[in-house]
């Protein structure tokens, strides 16, 4: 009786070893899996400047999509300052800037007119 006992517990055991042994094979074919690092973590998107609008001496900014001046708060992000063209903003007790970007699109003005002709016209 206690060699069947010893023999049943010897196969429980080899079973186990052979289960585990098998979660451990790799398919040679299949490609290596990445580890994942923290710096691979998904991240949450940076903010977005729009626009920076000065009315009065006052200035204001579209920052997220919200209106702000010095002082708001969207989300976690803190206004510090609205710049000429971007805002001073505290995000995890660090001081950013945004800037808005700047357009390569020269805007060229029309030549003079010539002397326009007044026909029809009576002076």
């Amino acid at each position: 009786m206690r060699s069947t006992t010893s023999n049943t517990l010897v196969a429980a055991l080899i079973l186990v070893s052979v289960t585990v042994r098998a979660q451990e094979l790799r398919d040679p074919m299949r490609p290596p899996q990445r580890e994942t690092r923290a710096a691979d973590a998904p991240r949450e998107p940076g903010p977005v400047l729009s626009a920076v609008f000065a009315r009065n001496g006052t200035r204001s900014a579209i920052f997220n999509g919200k209106l702000v001046r010095a002082g708001s708060v969207v989300g976690p992000y803190t206004i510090e300052a609205v710049l000429e063209d971007g805002v001073r903003y505290r995000h995890e007790s660090l001081t950013h800037e945004l800037h808005l970007a700047r357009s390569t699109t020269q805007v060229k003005k029309p030549a003079a007119e010539p002397g326009r002709e007044t026909r029809g016209v009576q002076r």
